[in-house]
């Protein structure tokens, strides 16, 4: 298998329950974050991951999460308002009693024939999953998308957008153009993003002022979608939006939204804000689902200076052991960088390949897509044969993530970066 180039975000459901370490706190864990950044974690170091062992409840996380309900500009003061006109991805993936039809010889087959089932789910984060995993077949994608990008889920339609984008599919491009006039902000800022791409003269100035609005979903997105477009004029329109508005939200909601402010500004070109990333690795036990999704920034963004960081997540033990979530997501930003890796990192992810928990199993098959032996391999096979559908679909984006990779030519260019799903 070829070397990992920089990937992009996923739309992996994350469970958090942090159980603890006892390894000895390293010096480069102490972050002190720029105190000009009003969304710096400031008080946080490794030291805050010292807390007594507690079990606290599973938070499902995706890298881009989104509130519940659509939302739309109220008619008289453009302020966002919930209208509930959709379901939302629910939480709780599906469980299937009777096992999936899987047609094909290969691995590869047998994964694209259960995609073509899973984009008609009725389950939506299901849907997602299929149209995203498609991205490592364009000529699936080519075949399907149309279908994605009108689906009656925003969230699908935004995954599915964001693939055509990102595999420069020019021939779906007629079909891309209504997104900028979607009912759901994140659509239209995914629809910036991929005509962009497909080389349409789209004025990418509306994502200045999703920057600035008060749903975290939108502006989330609209800074992933500013990084993706490496154009480095973005830096200070982010800079500007930093510790303005959403003073109604949740803290958690607007700490993870800062955190892909503070992604999209590296990705710019502003490598200093890779500190405050870096603190969230060891994040208080309340707020373990940020330890999450600093693993999942840190090896996209391929930092490794964090491997130190992110090997301490994994090796701690006794009373300071982190949970499975946690080790599976530090051992899979390892894998993302470049090699040499670490002895024993994939038996990190595979040790948990017959979880209980099905949000599990499907964090694990996304992470076996960067693993490279046999054993993966046989991991994802079965787990493509899984009784729960999204895990089904997750095994099925990692092989074709994986097959993808062992054909891709060496030296192939950076894809970007890929932003996740809103509920």
């Amino acid at each position: 298998m070829s070397p990992r180039r920089a990937s992009s975000p996923r739309i992996d459901p994350r469970m958090i329950a942090i159980i603890g370490s006892t390894i000895p706190i390293l010096s480069t864990g102490c972050v002190k974050p720029d105190e000009s950044r009003p969304w710096s974690t400031r008080d946080q170091s490794m030291s805050t991951a010292r807390a007594e062992p507690t079990t606290p409840p599973r938070v499902i996380e995706r890298t881009m999460t989104a509130e519940t309900a659509v939302r739309e500009p109220a008619p008289s003061t453009g302020i966002a308002t919930e209208t509930p006109t959709e379901d939302p991805i629910a939480t709780e993936p599906p469980v299937t009693i009777a096992p999936p039809t899987l047609a094909g010889d290969t691995p590869s087959d047998r994964a694209g024939s259960w995609l073509r089932q899973a984009i008609h789910d009725e389950y939506p984060l299901v849907r997602a999953y299929a149209f995203e995993a498609m991205e490592h077949d364009p000529s699936m994608l080519l075949e399907f998308g149309g279908n994605g990008l009108v689906d009656e889920n925003r969230g699908v339609r935004f995954v599915t957008t964001m693939a055509i984008g990102r595999t420069c599919l020019a021939d779906l491009t007629p079909l891309v153009e209504p997104g900028l006039l979607d009912a759901s902000r994140s659509v239209q800022a995914a629809s910036i993003f991929a005509l962009r791409e497909l080389g349409q003269p789209v004025d990418p100035s509306p994502l200045a002022d999703m920057t600035m609005g008060e749903d975290p979903e939108v502006r989330g997105n609209a800074y992933m979608v500013l990084g993706m477009l490496q154009n480095a004029s973005a830096i200070p329109v982010i800079d500007a939006s930093l510790g303005k508005g959403m003073r109604l939200r949740n803290p958690m909601r607007i700490r993870i939204t800062e955190l892909q402010a503070a992604e999209a500004l590296v990705m710019l070109g502003d490598v200093d804000d890779v500190e405050p990333i870096r603190a969230a690795l060891f994040s208080p036990v309340e707020q373990g689902e940020l330890t999450v999704l600093a693993c999942d920034m840190l090896g996209r963004l391929q930092d490794e200076r964090a491997r130190p960081m992110l090997m301490r997540l994994i090796l701690a033990d006794g009373n300071e052991r982190r949970p499975p979530e946690i080790r599976v997501a530090a051992a899979h930003a390892i894998l993302r960088m470049p090699p040499p890796w670490e002895n024993g990192l994939e038996q990190v992810i595979l040790e948990y390949a017959n979880a209980e928990d099905p949000l599990l199993r499907t964090q694990v098959a996304a992470a076996l897509a960067d693993a490279a032996s046999p054993a993966a391999a046989k991991a994802l096979n079965r787990l493509l044969e899984d009784q729960n559908s999204i895990v089904r679909t997750a095994a099925a984006g990692a092989i074709l993530e994986r097959s993808a990779a062992d054909t891709e030519p060496p030296g192939a260019p950076f894809e970007g970066a890929r932003a996740t799903v809103p509920d």
